[in-house]
């Protein structure tokens, strides 16, 4: 049932899909990183979750949605947080604190994060679409740092390496966060920034 702002709230039946699709996500991250992401078959992964193949595909199209499905919402975020921070503010200095919304996230569940980056570092198709998405993100957060340097146009390009030296630092620090969960991401982030200042 859906209370009466339909909008902002979500049904009962959406709840109860996306816990099944975290379940499943889990289950097959867990053997994605015991036996390598393409070792693994879509059958192995609804047995290990306890539902059909079919069932498997109700909740995501491929193997790589289990992974990946839920990385394009961080791009809207992402963008949204330096939108937000001061138009005074360095542009280094807004890019570094749009991502802690995604650091949020890690903080969360750091092991499980790390064994999403561990998968996603070890697989090539997986490591592809981060640079399709970061790319998809930089369509969003380039013009935002181009209009913050004072001309859209004119420093185009400048906001475009800034954007993905940003992408950069950001892969940087999770793959090192993957190999020793433990670690404080933003503070691993922190330090991927600082050293191309």
């Amino acid at each position: 049932m859906q209370s009466s702002s339909a909008g902002s709230s979500r049904s009962l039946k959406e709840i109860k899909a996306d816990a099944v699709a975290a379940s499943i996500a889990e289950s097959a991250l867990a053997l994605f990183d015991k036996k390598g992401f393409d070792s693994v078959t879509v059958d192995e992964i609804a047995s290990a979750s306890g539902i059909s193949r079919r069932s498997f595909f109700r909740y995501f199209g491929t193997k790589e949605d289990v992974v990946v499905s839920g990385h394009a919402a961080f791009g809207e975020m992402i963008i949204e947080m330096v939108k937000g921070r001061p138009q005074e503010e360095d542009v280094w200095v807004s890019l570094r604190r749009g991502y802690d919304v995604l650091v949020d996230n890690v903080d969360r569940d750091p092991e499980g994060a790390a064994r999403t980056m561990r998968v996603i570092n070890s697989t090539a198709s997986l490591r592809a679409h981060t640079l399709e998405k970061h790319g998809a993100w930089a369509v969003g957060l380039a013009p935002e740092i181009a209009r913050r340097l004072g001309d859209l146009d004119a420093r185009r390009l400048e906001a475009d390496a800034l954007v993905h030296a940003s992408f950069a630092c950001l892969d940087v620090a999770l793959a090192h966060f993957a190999r020793n969960p433990k670690a404080r991401l933003h503070e691993l982030l922190d330090a991927a920034f600082k050293a191309l200042r």
